[in-house]
């Protein structure tokens, strides 16, 4: 997906349309304190990336021509969600690699078929999600990936056998997925600036480097070598929900009450996923628009089922000690997962 936070606030807010989007992680010091997440290419166009100190992109973004958010994990969590059921159902082979990139396996070797497969859902993940994205096809995993990435924004590029080959061998080392401005920076004092300079190497020299597993990659690279497959699905680390409160409050009844939905629907997910959980996190999005969070943890793992009643008034109760300002959003989160497989009779 294309900027895909940013674009998902797009999405929300269609009379930002031009307008500079930021999606930040408020670290909650300060108003400003943090660093951007994700930005659009409005944003883009005037030096904001990601990784930026928030305050930093505050001097580049004229305040009347952009907007400042905190990032809003269960609504991306949402669209990601609805974009996967879109891909799925056009698809029988596909890994969900993170919550906005997605592998596809097609069943033809024909690069014009392939071609027309990957334009077809673009369409279909535009029409229903309205979000664009870009779509790299290729033999290989990882000549998919830096065809999508060559292709951004909003772009196709598919590649055969022979141009995969060109087109890797001839991109910088910093360019392939997996090698790091650290490595990057090795290869280059070793005089290797393109994938193709890694034949001019020893595979013994690689290893000396940069260790046995990571040296035998980096010449399998070199000689047009790369892994089969589709990667590993990324699995759900977590579920959250988020509501917004019909007035902005600090009263703790009115906070709980609206905890006490959002936990009923995220408590309706660990019990069709079979999911126990560690770590209980509550989320108060305050009327300056910043993020605070209070956590706890569980020596014991918690079921779908238990009463966390008392939890959620302590950690309310705790962030209500430490911050004077009305609450305007509150959200629930469950954590650090086990599964319960076929032993969930036994709570």
């Amino acid at each position: 997906m294309d900027y895909f936070f940013a674009q998902a606030e797009e999405k929300r807010r269609p009379m930002m349309q031009g307008k500079i989007i930021v999606v930040c992680v408020y670290s909650g010091r300060t108003a400003d304190s943090g660093v951007v997440s994700t930005v659009n290419y409005a944003g883009r166009a005037v030096g904001i990336h990601s990784g930026m100190p928030i305050f930093m992109a505050k001097k580049r973004a004229p305040p009347a021509d952009s907007l400042f958010l905190p990032v809003d994990h269960d609504y991306y969590a949402r669209v990601s969600a609805q974009i996967d059921s879109i891909i799925r159902r056009a698809h029988s082979r596909v890994v969900q690699a993170s919550i906005d990139e997605w592998n596809v396996e097609l069943e033809t070797d024909d690069v014009g078929v392939s071609e027309a497969q990957g334009k077809k859902l673009k369409e279909d993940v535009k029409t229903g999600s309205g979000l664009a994205c870009t779509i790299g096809v290729a033999p290989s995993l990882l000549g998919a990936k830096m065809a999508a990435a060559k292709a951004k924004p909003d772009g196709l590029l598919a590649l055969d056998r022979d141009a995969e080959r060109k087109f890797v061998m001839d991109s910088d080392v910093e360019k392939v997925p997996g090698i790091g401005p650290k490595t990057a920076m090795a290869l280059n004092e070793a005089g290797v600036g393109k994938v193709r300079d890694l034949a001019k190497l020893e595979p013994i020299a690689l290893v000396e480097i940069f260790g046995r597993k990571a040296g035998a990659w980096l010449h399998a690279l070199g000689q047009g070598v790369y892994a089969e497959g589709l990667g590993e699905e990324k699995e759900q680390e977590e579920v959250s929900r988020i509501g917004t409160l019909k007035e902005k409050t600090r009263d703790p009844y009115m906070l709980l009450a609206k905890l006490d939905e959002l936990e009923a629907d995220a408590k309706e997910w660990l019990a069709e996923m079979k999911k126990s959980y560690k770590t209980l996190s509550v989320t108060f999005i305050t009327e300056d628009m910043r993020a605070h969070s209070k956590s706890m943890s569980f020596h014991n793992p918690r079921t779908w089922n238990e009463d966390i009643t008392k939890e959620k008034k302590e950690l309310v109760d705790d962030f209500l000690k430490g911050n004077r300002l009305d609450v305007r959003r509150i959200g629930i989160k469950f954590g650090n997962f086990l599964d319960l497989g076929g032993q969930t009779t036994l709570f």
